[in-house]
């Protein structure tokens, strides 16, 4: 195991534990799903019996930044934050990245390498700030909603007048 994978390590249980302490639903999801995404890598790297390709399209590398797309875009649609319309853009870019390289093989492996990769630790930066910023607004106002509510509360409804006399 290289050091890459080794930091990776590192720094899921940092957020685990960060998630966990300090954070609420969407940021313990969020963290759920970068979890994942490292898992199902290893397990995909395992059954396919080789490591990522870069020559072409990583089918097993898409359908696993499409989930994590989608977990991240779930999120972003229904919960109190703004951090997860950044997670979704970023996770985005890596979705992209596959497409890219379907649609031109003349895309560099490296650039195609860095598309993939190089989101993920975006996502843990951005994670990491939107874990504390979250604290910090605990600690300053109290708890407050992890959910939008579905749509606005309706207003009362206001009595007709009586017609004039």
């Amino acid at each position: 195991m290289g050091w890459i994978w080794a930091f990776n390590i590192a720094s899921l249980l940092l957020l685990i534990i960060a998630a966990w302490r300090w954070g609420a639903a969407p940021e313990r999801i969020c963290t759920a799903a970068l979890v994942f995404m490292n898992v199902g890598d290893l397990i995909y790297h395992a059954v396919v019996g080789r490591w990522t390709i870069y020559a072409s399209v990583d089918v097993g590398h898409l359908v696993i930044d499409g989930l994590i797309a989608a977990v991240f875009l779930a999120v972003a649609i229904q919960a109190n934050r703004v951090y997860p319309l950044w997670l979704a853009a970023i996770q985005l870019v890596s979705v992209i990245a596959h497409f890219a390289r379907e649609a031109n093989s003349q895309v560099a492996k490296l650039a195609y390498a860095l598309m993939d990769y190089l989101p993920y630790y975006a996502l843990l930066i951005i994670l990491f700030a939107a874990i504390r910023a979250h604290a910090k607004r605990v600690r300053r106002i109290g708890p407050y909603p992890a959910w939008r509510r579905s749509s606005n509360p309706s207003p009362a409804p206001v009595p007709p007048k009586p017609p004039p006399a």
